[in-house]
Parts: structure tokens; sequence; C-alpha cells
């Protein structure tokens, strides 16, 4: 049975994933290459999904 993040572990998580984030929009950014682009630009939907259950669970753990 997989174990529940804390809160803290959440907050971790998202400043985390807020950073890799930022990290795809930069590469995104100076890439030239249209692989690459659509490589990175699913990489940060990913993280953006990943983000908002992570924003979810937190919310759930506050209630």
């Amino acid at each position: 049975m997989a174990t529940r993040m804390t809160c803290k572990e959440l907050q971790s998580a998202i400043v985390r994933t807020m950073k890799e984030i930022q990290e795809i929009k930069q590469q995104i950014m100076q890439t030239t290459s249209s692989p690459e682009k659509r490589r990175l630009l699913r990489k940060k939907r990913e993280l953006q999904y990943l983000q908002l259950w992570h924003m979810s669970l937190l919310e759930q753990e506050n209630k």
C-alpha cells in the first residue's frame, strides 16, 4: 500500500514542480528544433497536471 504524502512533502513537491516548469519554459524559448519544442511542451503539460494533482491533495489534506 502506498503511503500518503504529508503537507510539508506536498508543498515541497509543488515548489519543485514550479521550478521544473520554469526551467522547461526557458528551454522552450531557447530551442529552435520543432521536435524538441513539442517534447518540452508535452513535458511542461505533464508537470502542470502533476502540480494540479499535488495542489488537490494538499487541499484535501487541509480539510
